[in-house]
C-alpha cells in the first residue's frame, strides 16, 4: 500500500467521519434539497390557470440550465468521501498555428503522470481565434489507483511546497457536486522531479490543470478531503461570481 493510501485508511477516515457529521433533522433538510426539482417559471407555467391557449394542450418541455444535484444516501461509514480519479489536463495555444507544438505539453503530462495522455479536439468554431471544429488543441490524462496517490504524493510534498507567492486554492472553488480543480502557471510544471532533472527535453513549458473528482456530494466534504492530504486553501481569497444582468 502506498504511503497516501494507507495515511487515509488509518488517519484521514476517522477525521472525515467526525468533521462531515450532520445530525438527523439537517440531514433530512439536505436531501429534501436535492430531492427538489427546479422548473422555470415560463409564461405558460404562470398563466396556465387564466389563459384559454393553455387549456387541454400539452406542457412544453423545461427550460434553463439549472438542475438538482445527486441525492446522497442516509450517512454511514460506506458514504464517506474519498478520491476516485485525478484529471490533468493543458491547453497550447501554439498548437493553432503548429501541431508539432502539441508534442511537447503530451510528453510532460506524460512524464508527470506516467500514463499516456489523450490528444483533446475542439468542438465548435470560433473565427476569432482561428479555431475550426476537429482541430487539436491540448491533452489530457486521466489517473486512478497506484499512480493517482503517487502523483498526488509528489504534487503534495514537492510541488506544492516550492511555488512562490502562492497563498492557496480559493475556499468557495468546487463543482457543488464535490469536484474540486486547480490550475497552474507554466512555471510549476518545471518543478517536477521528472521533468526539471530532464528539462532540456521539453522545449516549451505549459499551464496545466488539476481536477480532483471525488465521492463527496457537496464542496464542504471534497475541500475537507483534499486539506487531510495537505492542499492548503486560502480563506481570504474568493472567487466573485458573476452577477447576472436583470
Amino acid at each position: 500500500m502506498l504511503r497516501m493510501e494507507e495515511f487515509y485508511q488509518t488517519t484521514l477516515l476517522d477525521d472525515i467521519m467526525i468533521l462531515t457529521y450532520r445530525d438527523r433533522q439537517s440531514e433530512e433538510k439536505f436531501i429534501a434539497k436535492r430531492k427538489k426539482v427546479y422548473l422555470p417559471k415560463t409564461k405558460w407555467a404562470l398563466t396556465k390557470d387564466t389563459n384559454p391557449y393553455c387549456k387541454n394542450r400539452p406542457r412544453p418541455p423545461p427550460r434553463g440550465n439549472k438542475t438538482s444535484g445527486p441525492v446522497p444516501p442516509k450517512q454511514s461509514h460506506k458514504t464517506l468521501p474519498q478520491l476516485t480519479r485525478i484529471v490533468v489536463h493543458c491547453m497550447m495555444k501554439q498548437a493553432l498555428s503548429n501541431k508539432q507544438h502539441l508534442l511537447s505539453g503530451i510528453m510532460a503530462l506524460q512524464c508527470i503522470t506516467s500514463e499516456r495522455p489523450v490528444i483533446v479536439y475542439s468542438k465548435s468554431n470560433v473565427a476569432r481565434w482561428k479555431l475550426r471544429k476537429g482541430m487539436p488543441i491540448g491533452c489530457k490524462v486521466h489517473i486512478s489507483g497506484a499512480s493517482m496517490y503517487t502523483f498526488l504524493d509528489k504534487l503534495v510534498e514537492i510541488v506544492l511546497p516550492r511555488i512562490k507567492e502562492w497563498s492557496g486554492i480559493s475556499i468557495n472553488t468546487g463543482d457543488q457536486n464535490g469536484n474540486i480543480a486547480i490550475g497552474f502557471p507554466p512555471e510549476v510544471l518545471s518543478l517536477f522531479p521528472d521533468i526539471e532533472s530532464n528539462f532540456d527535453m521539453f522545449p516549451m513549458m505549459t499551464g496545466f490543470q488539476v481536477i480532483f473528482h471525488t465521492t463527496a456530494f457537496t464542496d464542504f466534504e471534497g475541500r475537507i478531503l483534499l486539506s487531510g492530504f495537505q492542499i492548503p486553501f486560502d480563506p481570504g481569497r474568493k472567487i466573485k461570481k458573476k452577477k447576472k444582468k436583470k
